[in-house]
């Protein structure tokens, strides 16, 4: 009914529009959810760490918990927030047998407030060592990951393409699609990764950052930038802050994969627009870098011409 009731309207406004509509529907809850992964796909003993305030609008990040109980039922499963969150509703938590940690918020917020994940995603990912993880999945209480065989495929695709070079880096670390910029150097995104238990907690060690300070030090613009940056200088990577640079580290140390592999959903600022950065009409500094488009690096860097950033509509530092 409700299907229907869209394509009427979307036909309508599509008609005298020069464009074409797309929608998709995603259950709020997770008894609505009956696809599970395929039985006979095993993977490595993995944590799912969930850091970051709780969202209470919808249940959205007790429903996640549910649903990742449901599809991933093998795994750790882990949330790491903060002692001020809602008692009853921690208890209420709680009782889907997941291990919570409440975290004292830091006294210092730094740039976009990236203390807060730093101390989130660092207890939760020290925790799931403790608990004998090999692999974390790192994400956030606002996102939610609704494919089944995600983690599989995370493993997998892990095992497939070892690390390049001498460093202090067991694995390569998994990034996603969602906010990691082509043109942006360095500037994998932090909200979702995927790595070894090690590799991951070494990522979220980065210094405090005191309102920026510690972002100058490393001419980060970003923290997503700081966290990568720093992570890449402890494992030993000198970077030349060229775009060429900063794709043969993303060839060699990291492996994008698009946000719809995972069913990616984030709720939060345009969440209705599915593709929030990909446009047609124009050559934009903003534009995700796709699996695509890290594949065609890993596989034929040296043959990629780089475009001239000044002539594309905006700018990503």
């Amino acid at each position: 009914m409700l299907k229907s009731f869209l394509k009427k309207l979307f036909n309508l406004f599509e008609k005298p529009l020069p464009y074409f509509f797309t929608f998709h529907l995603r259950p709020k809850r997770a008894d609505k959810i009956g696809t599970v992964a395929d039985k006979s796909l095993k993977y490595s003993k993995v944590a799912i760490v969930i850091q970051g305030p709780i969202v209470y609008d919808e249940d959205f990040t007790l429903e996640t918990i549910k649903l990742y109980k449901k599809i991933f039922p093998e795994a750790i499963i882990i949330l790491s927030t903060w002692d001020y969150e809602k008692t009853e509703y921690v208890d209420k938590i709680k009782n889907e047998g997941i291990e919570i940690i409440l975290n004292k918020p830091p006294v210092v917020k730094g740039a976009q407030n990236v203390n807060f994940q730093l101390i989130s995603a660092f207890v939760g990912i020290k925790k799931a060592g403790q608990l004998g993880a090999e692999y974390v999945c790192k994400t956030r209480t606002d996102q939610r990951i609704y494919n089944p065989n995600a983690l599989v495929f995370l493993s997998n695709i892990v095992e497939k393409f070892p690390v390049v070079g001498d460093y202090k880096q067991k694995k390569r670390i998994v990034g996603v699609s969602l906010n990691t910029f082509k043109y942006r150097l360095y500037g994998v995104s932090d909200m979702n990764l995927f790595g070894n238990v090690d590799d991951i907690l070494n990522y979220f060690s980065a210094e405090p950052d005191e309102e920026g300070k510690n972002l100058k030090k490393v001419s980060a613009s970003y923290p997503e930038v700081y966290l990568s940056v720093s992570y890449l200088q402890k494992i030993g990577r000198q970077l030349l802050w060229t775009l060429r640079d900063s794709w043969r580290v993303l060839a060699e140390h990291f492996i994008i994969v698009d946000e719809k592999s995972l069913d990616l959903y984030w709720y939060k600022y345009a969440r209705m627009k599915e593709f929030r950065y990909l446009r047609y009409g124009e050559a934009s500094n903003d534009r995700e870098l796709t699996f695509c488009d890290w594949f065609n690096i890993h596989a034929n860097l040296e043959n990629i011409q780089e475009p001239d950033l000044n002539k594309m509509k905006k700018k990503i530092a």
